[in-house]
């Protein structure tokens, strides 16, 4: 027995061994597999080994055109009917060459394992060609072997060949998929088939077995005759080696279908008509009502036209937009309020006289700004009323009945046994449909059980997931749906022709007509919600007018079809278009992609899709439209590229490319060089700036498609920073460092995660179309920056976790841990196998203790809460002329970021109010821990600023309580107390702005005290494996307390570290390396400063809690650079980089400054003695030189760890005398090590290394070295 897999880079060197063996036997061009490097460059469908235990007996090449050089890849068809007489069905998607195989003597069974696998994963292919080249004498050596292949081939001449005077030719070997696989046969069940069928069901679904006993399919069977041939279930059977038909499989069908029950609790319009009609016939009409959602376009959430639209819909009519001093000293305005039509007496209570005064803007910041977070903002509902036409017969005419005329059956259960070729199924498929030759659509519902079916994902390929209406039903079941055509038809690809132009277009006008029927905007809105829609359809038409006007256009435009390949365009149905040009920008992908650096052979083989568009059937067709568009373009390497920030074009396939995962850690640049495109462009087709644009890469190298992920349903709750990094290594758990398998195949996630967090939270962190009016480009505003690392800004910039990963908008009401679900918004239940808690907050104060949060109250968690600080600050600083304040309480690094907002948005520095609570004394351990989001020094240094600036300070101020209106949840004083003194001290506030300390709000207490979820002093009790009281749910993020005793840091850590610990203890992903629970990795905190600062800070975590002397102070390095850039690095006592903080006026990302965290000074260019030496001016600048570049290398970790291994036995004896041999001898195989990591990664450095070959070469007797001139870039 032989194990066929696809062949990787990891196999490059097995390969070469056996192409390089004595006794093996070979079929194509083998010479030039000589060189290892040239096998895995040239593009194949297939590369496939066969192994026998772990032996590779044999490999072999598979493409979808032949290996014939002057030969287009698009013109075999030609060649093959133009030079045989083809007896066999040949069409472009039927057929694969067979272009190399090479395998071992005396394994020739081998070939037919190979074969039989490339029919078993193509499902369409029903031949395989191989080509023979005529006989040369004088290649002897090279002599191709085709007697074992002709024992599954047929042989076909050329119509110039002759046996007698011409018989060394060019020929065909065809196999046909007939004649090598098993053959399958289908026929109705009986009743005996029920043991067979039962035993095999049990295995994927034992509760059918448990629920309805063992003899339910005989029962049904039985039953089949009296529901008039609705229901049917068929038999499938296989023939063994000695041709006995066995019981492998059987097929449930049902067509009894309630397509109103469909149509009302699924979107299904957009996959066409479940009901058969035909306007000539006698028909009938429904009127079905359904509840319809759709998201708010993302231009109607936070741009400033949203919020005027907003404010036109909801403000009260007849209130004054200005509030004057003078206003509040007249009696109407005190006697009169517009709040609910009510008229108030006076009854001289100041606070009543400070809201009225005031009651604009309460009004606005309740009716308006509060919508932001509620779910009907984001989502809208609304009815819709669905026409149901249908054809009836005449003697049915009274009575209304659908069913007759329904276009749809069910396949209720599909399983085959262990044996049966799982990729196989698809041929069930096609039966399936012989069973009910006059309906077009297949639906699929999933059961509800414990494990994913194995036989039910494999069918899955072939269907497409139907979304669910809002409804009053509970546990609505996923079902899928698919096509006859899909099934049966072919996809092919044909050039763009004149009258292809009007059904491009109404493709477009389709899906605006839908979508503004649906629309509920406002009739005089400022907002075009169909702005992207309409520069596509605009740049769409000018390349149509290219493409057909200009015979060398750059441009490459295809309609989609389905129907019989062999046939013209005209004789098949278009599903979509692609449009595609020749990609050239790849190399500057890498400032901030994970890609490989190796494929410089494909500079000439790289498309970029500008847009595509298919019908949803058709999606699971992507690897032969992405084959075909290869063999008509010689593009073998597609790319989708989009900036958030810029137009957006259609990609309908993109969630079947590989998303290109950004690089972990980012390196230095330098100086980068933005690259002017010399490409002609249509006007509004972006051009890149690959540097600073956010970019989402997509990519497809007609890999075959691999899915990763487990079956375990995963609940996370919240979308905090922690939350990304998890969801981001779930997104990517198939990528590595190596790129094994995106280099091997197409990967492609596919998650069972659903993470629930409040309404607007997601939609504003990727929220792309608002535009600052006082802020000149993103890298200086607020409501852009983030203060995380850049592994975890990452997820917004230059990802979309909503492709892979279901979002629910709601909020928590309680689990239910019995049951194992989450009930959100009190009508929805979220069940999870696994849930993981993550929605901690940076700021809490815990005199906001209700779910009604003051109007004029603000707690900066998210991008959201900024969003509202940005409009409520507008309406107070445009619409208030009397003097209004703003209270801003903290002490931490945010609370001035804050404060530099509001001072660059139109607030005067004396309207500001800082007030820095007392910082209570910390314990002994508290202190030992390492905080990025506090710096003393840097802080003292900020206050003295914002004092000269006019900047309200007050210091040892605690906040004791608020004074609200009695009638309106607005603050109109808040009262503090002072530390010393103890006397009470109060403000005025319009908005209070609150940067306190805390991890958990009080709702989020309240849910999991009703979920009884232990808890300690507002923190989360967990063990070291981040698991609860509850061994099913798990929490991370700053609101955890681990309940054993710990010596070491785990509080303001790394978050990429932590998800990746979650991965491993989760079993998620696999690890080389077993689970270490201390943290090795820097936390990163980055903000804005006042004065038009940055500051950028980054601390290690204490490994050794224990150890760790309070007394000890570290050892700081710093220097002040007459630009105005501040740097302070602070070592351990071990002389370990412990702390890198720098504050620049210079808006750069300095997040190529994690490699430097954590490693020893000495690494770092004897970093403490040059700055003694004074040769350092700028610590920043120093770890900007050429050779930081090494220490930065994705690679330099495995290069250290190398050298780490040399080193040992070295070490392990220097408590015995010295040995000064081994010791030199070590220090040239380090120096040996250093100069073959450079060569092996010349390419990656932007400077050029020297090395000993570039100035030097010695001549076979011993001449003088020879200057070399070599260029590497």
């Amino acid at each position: 027995m032989y194990t066929v897999r696809t062949a990787t880079k990891a196999d490059l060197q097995s390969i070469s061994l056996l192409i390089n063996e004595t006794y093996v036997k070979w079929f194509g061009n083998k010479w030039i597999k000589y060189d290892s490097t040239e096998i895995f460059k040239t593009y194949q469908t297939h590369r496939l080994i066969a192994e026998q235990g772990s032996i590779i007996v044999a490999y072999a090449e598979f493409r979808n055109y032949p290996r014939i050089g002057p030969l287009p890849s698009d013109n075999w068809m030609d060649w093959l009917y133009g030079r045989y007489c083809i007896t066999v069905s040949i069409s472009w998607l039927n057929t694969l060459f067979f272009n190399f195989c090479i395998y071992r003597e005396g394994h020739d069974e081998s070939l037919l394992a190979l074969i039989r696998e490339v029919f078993y994963r193509e499902n369409l292919v029903l031949n395989l060609i191989t080509v023979r080249v005529p006989v040369l004498v004088e290649d002897v050596h090279y002599l191709e072997y085709f007697d074992d292949l002709e024992k599954y081939a047929k042989v076909f001449y050329p119509r110039e060949f002759s046996i007698t005077s011409n018989n060394n030719t060019q020929s065909l070997f065809i196999v046909s998929r007939h004649n090598v696989l098993p053959q399958i046969t289908y026929r109705k069940a009986l009743p005996e088939d029920n043991d067979d069928i039962v035993e095999m069901h049990s295995r994927e679904l034992p509760e059918m077995r448990e629920a309805h006993g063992d003899f339910y399919i005989a029962e049904q069977l039985m039953g089949t005759d009296k529901q008039d041939g609705q229901s049917a279930i068929i038999v499938v059977e296989i023939q063994n080696r000695n041709q006995d038909s066995l019981t492998a499989g059987f097929i449930w069908l049902n067509a009894d279908i309630d397509v109103r029950y469909y149509v009302t609790n699924y979107e299904m319009e957009m996959f066409g008509n479940l009901v058969n009609f035909n306007s000539s016939k006698p028909y009938g009409l429904e009127e079905i009502t359904v509840m319809s959602t759709e998201r708010t376009p993302e231009a109607k959430l936070f741009t400033a036209a949203a919020m005027d639209d907003l404010f036109n819909a909801t403000v009260l009519g007849g209130m004054q937009s200005n509030d004057s001093g003078i206003s509040v000293l007249s009696r109407s305005k005190l006697k009169v309020s517009s709040m609910d039509g009510t008229i108030v007496e006076d009854s001289g209570n100041t606070s009543c006289n400070k809201f009225y005064a005031r009651e604009n803007l309460f009004v606005k910041f309740t009716y308006i700004f509060e919508k932001l977070v509620k779910l009907n903002y984001y989502i809208n509902k609304h009815d819709k009323t669905i026409e149901l036409f249908y054809n009836i017969d005449s003697k049915y005419r009274i009575t209304s009945n659908i069913g007759l005329a329904s276009n749809v059956f069910e396949l209720k259960f599909i399983c085959v046994n262990d044996e049966f070729p799982l990729p196989r199924l698809f041929n069930c498929l096609k039966a399936m449909y012989s069973a009910f030759p006059d309906r077009d659509y297949c639906i699929m519902v999933i059961p509800q059980s414990a494990s994913t079916l194995r036989s039910h994902v494999e069918a899955l390929k072939y269907f497409m997931p139907v979304a669910q209406r809002p409804t009053d039903l509970t546990n609505l079941r996923e079902i899928f749906i698919t096509h006859r055509s899909t099934i049966f038809g072919e996809i092919s690809l044909y050039r763009l022709q004149n009258e292809d132009t009007s059904m491009i277009i109404d493709m477009f006008s389709k899906n605006q007509s839908n979508a503004s029927c649906n629309s509920s905007y406002a009739y005089n809105s400022n907002v075009n919600v169909f702005a992207d829609v309409e520069n596509e359809l605009q740049v769409v038409k000018q390349i149509m007018i290219d493409v057909l006007s200009n015979d060398s256009s750059k441009y490459d435009f295809f309609t989609i079809r389905c129907g019989n390949s062999t046939k013209s365009a005209q004789e098949n149905t278009a599903v979509g278009y692609v449009i595609l040009r020749k990609y050239l920008n790849r190399h500057e992908l890498l400032y901030h992609f994970h890609l490989p650096n190796n494929d410089q052979h494909l500079a000439n083989e790289r498309a970029a899709i500008i847009s595509l568009r298919l019908h949803p059937l058709y999606h699971n067709c992507s690897d032969s439209i992405f084959r075909n568009l290869a063999a008509k373009t010689d593009y073998n390497d597609f790319y989708f590229i989009c900036a958030r920030n810029k137009f957006m074009f259609s990609n309908d396939l993109k969630s079947m490319m590989m998303q290109i995962e950004p690089s972990a850690k980012k390196r230095s640049f330098f100086n980068v060089n933005q690259e002017e495109s010399t490409e002609s462009s249509f006007d509004g087709l972006p051009e890149f700036d690959y540097f600073n644009d956010h970019l989402v890469v997509f990519r497809h190298k007609l890999n075959p498609t691999q899915w990763f992920g487990k079956n375990t349903h995963l609940v996370v709750i919240g979308f905090t920073a922690v939350a990304k990094a998890f969801l981001r290594q779930l997104y990517f758990q198939w990528n590595s460092k190596d790129h094994t398998n995106s280099e091997s195949f197409t990967c492609l996630s596919r998650l069972k995660v659903t993470v629930i967090a409040s309404p607007g939270l997601v939609e504003a962190e990727y929220d792309c179309m608002f535009v600052c009016p006082h802020c000149k480009s993103h890298k200086h505003c607020y409501l852009h920056c983030q203060n995380y690392s850049c592994y975890v800004r990452d997820t917004i910039k230059r990802m979309d976790l909503r492709l892979r990963v279901h979002f629910v908008a709601g909020d928590v009401n309680y689990i239910n841990r019995e049951s194992k679900y989450v009930k959100i918004n009190h009508t929805c239940d979220v069940e999870y196998d696994t849930l993981l808690i993550m929605d901690y907050k940076s700021y809490n104060l815990p005199l906001n203790n209700g779910p009604a949060v003051p109007s004029n109250f603000i707690e900066i968690n998210s991008r959201l809460d900024k969003f509202l600080l940005f409009y409520k600050l507008r309406v107070l600083t445009e619409e208030v002329d009397r003097i209004y304040a703003i209270l801003v309480y903290g002490s931490n690094l945010s609370t001035y970021e804050c404060i530099d907002f509001l001072l660059t948005h139109g607030v005067e520095p004396k309207r500001i109010i800082l007030v820095q609570p007392v910082v209570k004394a910390a314990t002994e351990s508290e202190q030992k821990l390492n905080c990025p989001y506090i710096d003393e020094n840097i802080q003292c240094t900020l206050d003295d600023m914002l004092t000269d600036l006019g900047v309200v300070i007050h210091t040892n101020l605690n906040l004791s309580r608020w004074e609200k209106h009695e009638m309106a949840n607005y603050i109109i004083e808040a009262v503090f107390t002072a530390f010393k003194t103890k006397k009470t001290i109060k403000f005025d506030c319009d908005l209070f702005i609150s940067f306190n300390d805390g991890y958990m709000d009080a709702v989020t207490e309240d849910w999991l005290k009703k979920s009884k979820i232990a808890l300690k002093d507002n923190m989360i009790l967990v063990n070291k494996n981040f698991q609860t009281s509850d061994p099913d749910i798990y929490a991370a993020g700053k609101f955890i307390k681990v309940i054993e005793t710990v010596n070491h840091q785990y509080q303001f850590t790394n978050e990429m570290e932590t998800a990746q610990k979650l991965m491993q203890i989760l079993d998620l992903k696999k690890f080389d390396k077993p689970l270490e629970y201390k943290y090795s990795e820097c936390t990163f905190f980055t903000a804005l400063l006042p004065l038009s600062y940055y500051i950028t800070k980054l601390t290690m975590p204490r490994r050794y809690m224990a150890t760790h002397l309070l007394t000890c102070n570290k050892y700081t390095l710093s220097t002040y650079h007459e630009e105005g850039t501040f740097c302070r690095i602070g070592l351990s006592q071990k002389m370990i980089v412990d702390e890198i903080v720098v504050v620049s006026k210079h808006a750069v990302n300095l997040d190529f400054l994690e490699h430097f965290c954590g490693k020893h000074e000495k690494m770092l260019n004897n970093l403490k003695a040059r700055y003694h030496a004074g040769s350092i001016n700028c610590l920043l600048q120093f770890l900007q030189q050429p050779w930081t570049e090494l220490l930065t290398h994705v690679d330099f970790k495995e290069y250290q760890e190398e050298n780490h291994r040399i080193l040992l036995p070295m070490l392990q004896s220097m408590h015995k005398e010295p040995c000064y041999q081994l010791q030199e001898f070590n220090q040239h195989i380090l120096e040996q090590n250093m100069l073959d990591f450079i060569r092996r990664h010349r390419q990656d450095f932007h400077h050029e290394f020297a090395l000993p070959e570039d100035y030097c070469t010695e001549d076979a007797k011993g001449a003088d070295c020879k200057i070399l001139r070599r260029s590497y870039k």
